[in-house]
């Protein structure tokens, strides 16, 4: 994508005549290697641990299956820190595996671990596991959030090879569990969470940490890995402000008296803590959505930044809808193509501007009237009805997840430029198994014809198949196939709908 023609697209609210486009999809000009699309268990998936195994069951091939559902390729398991009676809502207080100081209870967190073996089950191939507060035990206030300013960070001075060794303890469980459909070895570890927040609020699970905090975690935290010769990385920063990446946060530093934020070079850019971090580095999307916002130019910025440290990978790691689009609210439950095309723009801009590696969505399920979930449940208490209560966002998110694979890479499409108004669209390709995945996202009301074409004469590629995977709000558009599309023929994208073609080539014949 020509970001400084998205620049212009967003400042002038261009728009762009619904002709029929040809666009070319540039498998040799390569862009970043792709992770994983993926979510979290938070903090659903402990309440159903008493669902009927057909319910749960459902609910796992939704997320995980690649035929039945929209095959995440990764799956961020929380670790818990403990029922806090303080926290007013009851489903954001999970239990924590710790019973004491080096003694830990492995029956606990029994839904999230029935669904972490279920993703398993199902050939998810990563996992992250990910911390929002230290078990009380070890915080300043005995509690999973803070006290506004009370300390830089809610855990104890000191406390840091005490909190290594237990995130230590439990990933060294998962890795030699002798239940085999939960031996998980994590690839990644993410000890902080948001960490530029004050978390002194009774809602959930928090724990703020300045730059310096997080260091002295950091080295805690790979001298235990290491001690243990777990192949568990790190996973710094989980950013709640996509700007915090490239600058300071004031107003933490100042009332701390440490820095917060600019986290890319105080961190990537430190020579003694970089080498102890895995090859990712990631930020959440919250503040950098609003179309009538600087929902581009922070992307902008976040990518040259990345520039300067080509070795690292950069990983969009959470995001939900907040406020509703343009800032007017609306952040109420909703099941329509209105907020998987919010959606679907933020990861296309995370994917095209920013060069993002992965994207993962908040929270797999909810019973929220909230903008936060792919499934919905109103299920609140045993006894109640086990309902299951697809999104379109989860199956737009599925045009990307089941589709653009760990380990293929993002290429060039030349034609007209991207209209974050209209149709935008990004290609990846698989070299290995000769295919191609565009994925269209359509905002405008009106149909789009397009006709997709693949230079590929130099790899000796010859098309076999192209099929459009379509979601939209008609019936039955639930990330459908729909039939092949002819060589060089054209395909008319649904006003209002997310379209990923899935090319595949055969070899050249000899």
């Amino acid at each position: 994508m020509n970001v400084a023609r998205a620049l212009v697209i967003v400042l002038a609210g261009a728009t762009f005549a619904h002709a029929q486009r040809v666009d070319v999809v540039l498998p040799d000009t390569i862009y970043q290697r792709i992770d994983n699309f993926g979510a979290s268990d938070c903090w659903t998936m402990q309440k159903l641990a008493g669902w009927s195994l057909a319910s749960r069951e459902r609910v796992a091939d939704l997320l995980f299956s690649p035929t039945k559902g929209i095959g995440l390729s990764c799956w961020r398991f929380n670790i818990g820190g403990g029922v806090n009676p303080r926290i007013k809502h009851p489903w954001r207080s999970p239990e924590t595996f710790e019973t004491a100081e080096g003694q830990y209870d492995w029956t606990r967190q029994a839904g999230e671990r029935w669904f972490l073996a279920a993703a398993k089950a199902r050939g998810v191939p990563q996992f992250l596991a990910f911390v929002n507060s230290p078990p009380g035990r070890m915080t300043r206030n005995g509690l999973t959030f803070t006290t506004k300013g009370d300390g830089s960070t809610n855990l104890k001075a000191g406390f840091e090879a005490q909190y290594a060794r237990y995130l230590g303890d439990i990933l060294d469980h998962f890795r030699t569990n002798t239940d085999a459909r939960e031996r998980v070895e994590f690839q990644y570890i993410s000890p902080v969470n948001e960490p530029q927040w004050q978390w002194d609020g009774t809602s959930q699970e928090g724990n703020r940490a300045s730059n310096a905090d997080i260091k002295a975690v950091t080295r805690a935290l790979s001298s235990e890995l290491r001690r243990r010769r777990l192949a568990t990385q790190i996973a710094l920063i989980e950013s709640g402000s996509l700007p915090d990446m490239v600058r300071p946060n004031a107003e933490m530093t100042k009332q701390y008296g440490s820095p917060y934020g600019n986290y890319i070079d105080d961190f990537l850019g430190d020579g003694e803590i970089a080498p102890l971090l895995g090859p990712l580095f990631g930020y959440h999307s919250y503040g950098s959505d609003l179309l009538n916002g600087p929902i581009v130019t922070d992307r902008q910025a976040l990518a040259e930044r990345m520039r300067r440290y080509p070795e690292r990978r950069l990983w969009q790691t959470e995001y939900c809808i907040l406020v509703g689009p343009e800032g007017k609210g609306g952040n109420k439950r909703d099941l329509s193509m209105d907020t998987a095309l919010v959606v679907a723009r933020i990861i296309h801009l995370d994917m095209a501007v920013a060069n993002a590696s992965a994207w993962q969505w908040w929270t797999a399920m909810s019973p929220e009237d909230y903008k936060d979930g792919l499934i919905y449940t109103d299920y609140q208490k045993p006894g109640d009805a086990e309902s299951i209560l697809p999104s379109r966002l989860l199956w737009a998110l599925g045009n990307y997840s089941r589709f653009v694979r760990p380990g293929m890479h993002r290429v060039a499409v030349q034609g007209d430029p991207d209209d974050i108004r209209g149709l935008m669209r990004t290609a990846y390709v698989d070299s290995d198994t000769r295919k191609i995945a565009v994925v269209y996202v359509n905002e405008a009301e009106a149909a789009q014809g397009v006709t997709v074409n693949f230079n590929v004469a130099q790899r000796g590629w010859h098309l076999r198949r192209m099929t459009p995977w379509v979601t939209s709000s008609r019936e039955g558009d639930e990330l459908k196939a729909y039939p092949p599309v002819k060589d060089r023929a054209a395909f008319q994208i649904p006003g209002r709908s997310v379209v990923t073609f899935v090319a595949e080539f055969d070899a050249a014949r000899r």
